[in-house]
C-alpha cells in the first residue's frame, strides 16, 4: 500500500516547497523512497527500524550538527512504515543561525509538521484502502451476482444434472477463492461433487475422500440439521477438525435443503488463514445451497411426474384389455371425482356367453390346442363386449361375465349389452369356422343377459382386490344361461332387461320359467334382431 505512485509524488512535491528532504520507509519492504541527495543520502535502515517497533515521534543525533526525526505511519492499528526527515545543521534541540541568516526549525515544530503530514498520508492511506476494499467487494458482487443468475437458470430448468452441480461448484471455487469447493447428496451421491485448487494435490492427494472426513464431523442430529451454518474459522481450535489434517484450514458448509427435506450439504475449505470467511460468502453460499435444493426438488418432481405419466399409459394400456377406451377415459379422467368405491349398489347389465361342446372339444384335443380355441373364442366374444362399453369381469372356464353401466354409468345399458350378444352371435360362426379348420372340431354358444341391482366394487382384500358384482341378479344371469342350452347360439334375456329394450330389439317370450333349484319363476325372453337402429348415444 505504500508503494502507491501517488503517496510517492505526495513527499516529492512536499520536499520540493520545503525546507525539508524525506525518505519513506516501508515495514516490510523498506527504503521505497528518498528525496535526500548527495553526501547525505545515508543509510537511516537502523533508524527506521527504531520508529516502527516505538510509538510516537523519534530523533536522533547524525554526524556533527545534523539530525533526523521519524515517525510512524499506520493503516488503524497496524503500522505500515515511517516517514523520516533529515537536518544537516541542528544542536541541542535549539535553532542555529546559518551564514545567510536563515533560522532553522526546532524539535517541537519538526513534531507538529511531521505528525500533520503523517496524518494526511495515514488518511490517504485509509482511503486507498477503503477504495480497494469497495472496489474488491464490487468485484466479488458482480461474481455473485453471476452465480446467482446462474443458479437461477438452473432452478428454472428440471433435469438438473451431475454435469450442472460440477459447473456451479467449479464456479463457487473461483469465486471465493477457496482451495476445495464442494456439494454431497445424502440420497443420491451421483450428484457428488467436490473441485480443488491446483496447487492442493500436493496437501490432499484425494478430495472426495477429505471431503468425507469433514463431513462426517458435522453433527447429524435433527436439531443440528436446523443450524444456518456450520464454521471452523481456524482448525488448530478444535480438535476434531485439527487431527484431520497437519495444516491450519479454514472451513465453511452449509445443508442443502428444502422445508421438509434435507438434501446433503455444500461447503468451502481454505488453507489460506490470513483471511475469515465473511458474511457475503456465507449468504451467498446459502442462496446457492437454497437454490440448488429447489433446483434438485424441480427436477426430482420432474422425473416423477413422466414416471407416473408413464405408469397411466401403461395402466391406460392394461385397463383397455378389459374395459373400452371410452370408459377407461371417463374413470382415469374424472379422477377422485370418480374413485370406484369398495361396494356400492347400482343397476347393471349382466351378460354370460359361454361356449357350448367345451367338454368334447376338450376331451379330443391337445391342452395346448383346447387354449389356443378359447383364447379366439375370448378375442371375439371379448371385443363384442368391449365394442359396446362393456367391461369384461372374469373368464369361468369356457366363458364370460361382463358388466354394463358401471364402473361409469350407460344411458341404457340393457341396450349396450343386447347389442354387444348379437354382435356375438354374427361372430360365432368364425369362431366356429377357425375351430374346425385348424382342429377339426365345431362348437356353438348361449348368451344370457339380465338386468338389476347389485354390489359393485372392489370385493377381496389388501393382498387381492377384484372388481367384481354380487348378488342375486347374478345368480338369476347364470340361470338364465342353463336355459339357452335348448337352441343353440340364442340370445336369452330376463323381463327387466326387455323392458329397456323392445322399443330398438325384437324379442320373443319364451314364457315363465322356473330358474334353477331354488324354483324362483320369470319370464324369459328370446332376442330376435334389431327393429331399427339404435339411436346414437
Amino acid at each position: 500500500m505504500l508503494n502507491s505512485d501517488q503517496m510517492r509524488d505526495f513527499i516529492l512535491d512536499l520536499s520540493k516547497t520545503s525546507r525539508f528532504d524525506f525518505q519513506l520507509w516501508s515495514a516490510e519492504n523498506g527504503l521505497i523512497f528518498s528525496s535526500i541527495t548527495g553526501p547525505a543520502n545515508e543509510d537511516f535502515s537502523a533508524f527506521h527500524k527504531k520508529i516502527i517497533s516505538c510509538d510516537g515521534f523519534q530523533q536522533a543525533r547524525f554526524k556533527k550538527n545534523g539530525a533526523v526525526f521519524g515517525i510512524q505511519l499506520r493503516n488503524g492499528t497496524d503500522v505500515m512504515g515511517s516517514l523520516v526527515t533529515y537536518l544537516p545543521e541542528f544542536y541541542d534541540g535549539k535553532a542555529l543561525k546559518k551564514k545567510d541568516s536563515t533560522i532553522l526549525t526546532n524539535v517541537t515544530e519538526v513534531q507538529t509538521f511531521l505528525t500533520h503530514i503523517a496524518q494526511m498520508l495515514e488518511s490517504q492511506m485509509s482511503s486507498q484502502a477503503e477504495t480497494e476494499e469497495m472496489a474488491d467487494e464490487l468485484g466479488r458482487s458482480f461474481e455473485d451476482l453471476y452465480l446467482y443468475s446462474k443458479i437461477g437458470v438452473q432452478t428454472m430448468q428440471l433435469n438438473f444434472s451431475e454435469k450442472k452441480i460440477y459447473e456451479l461448484i467449479e464456479d463457487l471455487l473461483e469465486t471465493m477463492r477457496a482451495d476445495l469447493t464442494f456439494a454431497r447428496f445424502i440420497e443420491n451421491p451421483e450428484y457428488n461433487a467436490e473441485i480443488a485448487s491446483e496447487h492442493m494435490s500436493a496437501k490432499i492427494f484425494d478430495p472426495a475422500a477429505f471431503v468425507e472426513t469433514l463431513i462426517k464431523q458435522l453433527p447429524s442430529d435433527e436439531r443440528s440439521l436446523k443450524k444456518e451454518c456450520y464454521i471452523i474459522n481456524d482448525s488448530k481450535n478444535d480438535p476434531d477438525y485439527q487431527k484431520l489434517h497437519p495444516k491450519r484450514f479454514r472451513f465453511l458448509a452449509v445443508t442443502i435443503e428444502t422445508n421438509d427435506h434435507h438434501y446433503g450439504w455444500m461447503g468451502l475449505f481454505s488453507f489460506n488463514m490470513n483471511e475469515i470467511f465473511r458474511q457475503s460468502e456465507l449468504k451467498l453460499l446459502k442462496s446457492l445451497a437454497s437454490a440448488s435444493a429447489m433446483a434438485f426438488e424441480n427436477s426430482r418432481l420432474y422425473l416423477e411426474s413422466l414416471q407416473i405419466a408413464k405408469k397411466e399409459r401403461y395402466v391406460r394400456n392394461i385397463f383397455q384389455k378389459y374395459v373400452p377406451e371410452a370408459v377407461t377415459k371417463k374413470i382415469l379422467d374424472r379422477g377422485n371425482r370418480d374413485l370406484i368405491s369398495l361396494g356400492e349398489k347400482r343397476l347393471v347389465t349382466l351378460l354370460n356367453v359361454d361356449m357350448r361342446g367345451y367338454s368334447r372339444i376338450s376331451k379330443k384335443l391337445q391342452s395346448e390346442e383346447v387354449v389356443s380355441v378359447l383364447n379366439y373364442f375370448f378375442m371375439i366374444m371379448g371385443s363384442a363386449i368391449l365394442n359396446h362399453n362393456g367391461i369384461l369381469d372374469k373368464f369361468l372356464g369356457d366363458g364370460i361375465l361382463a358388466v354394463f353401466g358401471a364402473p361409469v354409468e350407460s344411458e341404457n345399458s340393457s341396450l349396450d349389452a343386447t347389442l354387444a350378444g348379437l354382435e356375438m352371435q354374427e361372430e360365432i360362426e368364425k369362431v366356429n369356422i377357425f375351430a374346425m379348420k385348424n382342429y377339426g372340431v365345431s362348437l356353438s354358444m348361449g348368451v344370457s343377459i339380465n338386468t338389476g341391482e347389485v354390489i359393485i366394487g372392489n370385493i377381496g382384500f389388501e393382498k387381492k382386490m377384484e372388481y367384481t358384482v354380487i348378488g342375486g341378479v347374478v345368480n338369476d344371469t347364470f340361470r338364465i344361461q342353463d336355459l339357452t342350452r335348448e337352441k343353440a347360439n340364442s340370445i336369452l334375456i330376463s323381463k327387466s332387461t326387455n323392458k329397456k329394450i323392445q322399443s330398438v330389439i325384437s324379442t320373443q317370450s319364451r314364457g315363465v320359467k322356473t330358474l334353477g333349484a331354488n324354483e324362483s319363476r320369470m319370464e324369459v325372453f328370446e332376442v330376435m334382431g334389431l327393429v331399427k337402429p339404435p339411436a346414437k348415444i
